[in-house]
């Protein structure tokens, strides 16, 4: 008896563990392109332009191709957005604070190059606020398709 009844308690206890949620990257690398090498018609793009990644995780940006950077519009209240990033420099920055983060390569905002980071999960309330972000040229239609895709 006491066997079936440890048999029953295991049991109840796998059923009502919660599912295992996939983990988030605490690491993450996204390029700076002039040209996507995979699709030449993707020009002045990030090779992620939307990357999700635990908080506390570190996104690197590469300065692969020549005349770009990142430079940080808009994010979560409350956060500290990173100082835009020196051109042709490699960049890192660590999120702690969850939320949704926008930026542009300065100099090619306006032909769309534009990125997302997501930190953690995202509200309905930080996707919105991620949407109302300032930008201009290509980079309008380019955000509502990246929000869209959250």
């Amino acid at each position: 008896m006491k066997k079936f009844i440890a048999g029953l308690m295991v049991a109840a206890m796998g059923f009502a563990a919660p599912a295992v949620a996939e983990e988030l990257p605490s690491e993450y690398t996204v390029e700076m392109w002039n040209v996507d090498p995979e699709d030449r018609s993707r020009r002045m793009v990030f090779s992620e332009e939307v990357v999700q990644v635990a908080p506390g995780a570190t996104v690197e940006w590469l300065a692969t191709d020549r005349s770009h950077n990142v430079e940080f519009i808009s994010g979560p209240d409350g956060a500290d957005l990173p100082k835009r990033s020196k051109m042709n420099e490699d960049f890192a920055h660590t999120f702690s604070e969850p939320g949704v983060y926008v930026y542009v390569c300065t100099p090619h905002a306006t032909m769309g190059m534009i990125g997302i980071v997501v930190v953690g999960e995202a509200t309905a309330e930080q996707i919105e606020a991620a949407a109302d972000a300032k930008v201009r040229g290509s980079s309008k239609k380019k955000l509502a398709e990246l929000i869209d895709s959250l």
